[in-house]
């Protein structure tokens, strides 16, 4: 969990579609090989929001969904938020470098019996844009793309017989204060609430 997430191919936000042209302007230049529809996987390049290098400013920004393990060789894509300030992997980031990832609906699998699961898409209950709360790590891969990983909590009680797990979902307008290295990570991070729902997906 978080394993997979959307982006829809007609965007009605006007927030969103902003942003994704934005990281597009951005990706041009880097890389040609950015989603910004349809379903996201891990390893793909994604539309993040940030702030930028150097002045700080909010931005959207191509990036990798999964940080490398420098160990064992597998790609991290998911970062559970009670522990992550813990994690050497994560420690760096948990303050300096935080991030947003906009989207539409996300996917769990739930298992019915020994041979079906089902898959569910939860989305806001309002049909808004989650924006999931994440970590990123600037890398020195040939396109100097950073990597994000998403963070993740106890699932609400809504969701809970579809997963355990869901990610940290932050409302948009305190986007800057999530972004902000001066916001308290524990503070913030426990005080969240996005109404959600799940439905089988069609």
């Amino acid at each position: 969990m978080c394993g997979r997430y959307e982006i829809y191919q007609e965007i009605q936000d006007e927030q969103l579609e902003e942003l994704i042209r934005e990281a597009m302007r951005v990706s041009g230049k880097i890389c040609a090989n950015m989603k910004t529809s349809g379903e996201i996987r891990p390893t793909d390049i994604a539309p993040v929001i940030a702030p930028s290098a150097l002045n700080r400013r909010i931005g959207a920004f191509p990036m990798r969904w999964g940080f490398p393990h420098p160990t064992r060789g597998m790609l991290v894509f998911n970062t559970r938020m009670e522990t992550a300030p813990e994690k050497d992997l994560f420690v760096s980031s948990v303050d300096e470098r935080r991030c947003l990832i906009p989207a539409s609906r996300y996917f769990e699998w739930k298992k019915v019996d020994a041979n079906k699961k089902v898959c569910y898409a939860i989305a806001a209950e309002n049909r808004e844009p989650l924006y999931l709360a994440g970590l990123y790590l600037r890398t020195s891969d040939e396109h100097r793309l950073p990597c994000f990983s998403i963070l993740t909590q106890d699932a609400e009680k809504c969701i809970r017989d579809v997963h355990p797990r869901m990610p940290v979902l932050v409302p948009f307008s305190r986007a800057a204060e999530w972004l902000s290295p001066n916001t308290d990570f524990h503070e913030f991070i426990y005080n969240l609430s996005v109404p959600v729902e799940a439905n089988p997906r069609e």
